[in-house]
């Protein structure tokens, strides 16, 4: 017959094993989040992001997201080659140059921005060279290289004022040092995009004499995921996206709080805008739902969607300034995998087409 200690300890042991079980079984139902490594710049497109963190949508799909900010592309792609983050987002030029270089998948599109890519004069020189191009040659015009605003730039100092690159001259600079250089009077006419297009209007009154809606170019910025993470986390980069998604469902339902949203964001990252000027960043730098972006990206298999013919057409500039040696096959970075598979989990359709808080 088992002595008393003995049929206690059974019972401690019994309990302690029923105690581990339940507890296993309650981390299978509620995992950690998943960490996952979010690049981004402090552009209107990062606000999808913000909006997500603001109303606990990561932690709805399981995620647990870090922000990696970055000032422009070129380094942000290249700390992405390295592996410091994971997923993100910037212009469509450094979206092709990554998935040239390295295959960076490039998996939607964050926004149409055609419109706030620009050249800007200082406010005495601004209608002086719209009327007379030729006052442009030999000029030092601050850019930023390997980003879609080069592309822009060069792309209106041809079509519209008729130069050739001999007739001036880039500079790289960042955004920042450009909206410095160009405040303190170093320059009076440079490349910059929006929202430092407004803080250069509202500070010297500077104004833009060119921008890449009015030459027609398709200029986006470009949602990613680099390709050591997307292979072996497929379903992390799906629910990554159908966050990003949701939040646009929300701002076409909610236009009015979108404003307050973007004003908060750029606060939190330290752009700092007049608030007539929000209303006018979200008009011209449309984000799409998920049905839009899979209409964009139909036939991504093929490297035959329109995805794909924006991304050519970034490339052949790329290869036109020597930044990559041949465009590459659309077919190969360019996907609609991810959007695939939201669309076809109706769990993850309904939260990515969700509009509600």
């Amino acid at each position: 017959m088992r002595s008393r200690a003995s049929k206690t300890l059974v019972g401690v042991l019994l309990a302690a094993l029923a105690g581990a079980g339940a507890s296993a079984a309650a981390r299978a139902a509620d995992p950690s989040p998943f960490p996952v490594r979010v690049s981004q710049q402090p552009q209107r497109w990062a606000l999808e992001w913000y909006i997500a963190t603001q109303k606990g949508w990561w932690q709805q799909l399981g995620l647990q997201p870090t922000m990696v900010t970055f000032a422009s592309g070129a380094p942000q792609v290249a700390a992405g080659a390295s592996g410091s983050w994971d997923v993100g987002g910037a212009g469509d030029l450094p979206a092709v140059l990554g998935g040239s270089r390295y295959r960076l998948q490039t998996i939607a599109i964050a926004d149409e921005e055609a419109a706030i890519i620009t050249i800007m004069a200082t406010k005495d020189k601004a209608e002086q060279y719209a009327k007379n191009p030729a006052l442009i040659k030999g000029k030092t015009i601050p850019v930023t290289t390997n980003s879609t605003g080069q592309w822009g730039a060069a792309v209106c100092l041809e079509k519209k004022f008729g130069l050739k690159p001999g007739d001036y001259q880039f500079v790289n600079l960042s955004p920042p040092e450009i909206n410095a250089a160009v405040s303190s009077g170093r320059y009076d006419i440079s490349e910059v995009w929006a929202p430092n297009t407004y803080i250069l209007d509202s500070t010297i009154g500077a104004k833009v004499i060119c921008d890449g809606k009015e030459m027609g170019l398709p200029i986006t910025s470009n949602l990613f995921a680099t390709p050591a993470f997307a292979k072996k986390h497929p379903e992390i980069v799906a629910k990554f996206l159908a966050v990003y998604l949701r939040a646009v469902a929300w701002e076409r339902a909610h236009p009015k709080e979108t404003v307050e949203m973007l004003g908060a964001f750029f606060n939190s990252v330290g752009v700092n805008i007049p608030e007539k000027y929000l209303p006018v960043e979200l008009h011209n730098r449309p984000a799409f739902t998920l049905q839009e972006q899979l209409k964009i990206f139909r036939g991504s298999a093929s490297g035959k969607s329109l995805a794909a013919d924006w991304s050519n057409q970034v490339a052949q500039f790329m290869t036109s300034v020597g930044v990559i040696n041949k465009v590459p096959d659309a077919k190969g970075y360019v996907t609609d995998k991810y959007l695939l598979m939201i669309e076809h989990d109706p769990k993850l359709k309904a939260f990515a087409e969700n509009a509600s808080d």
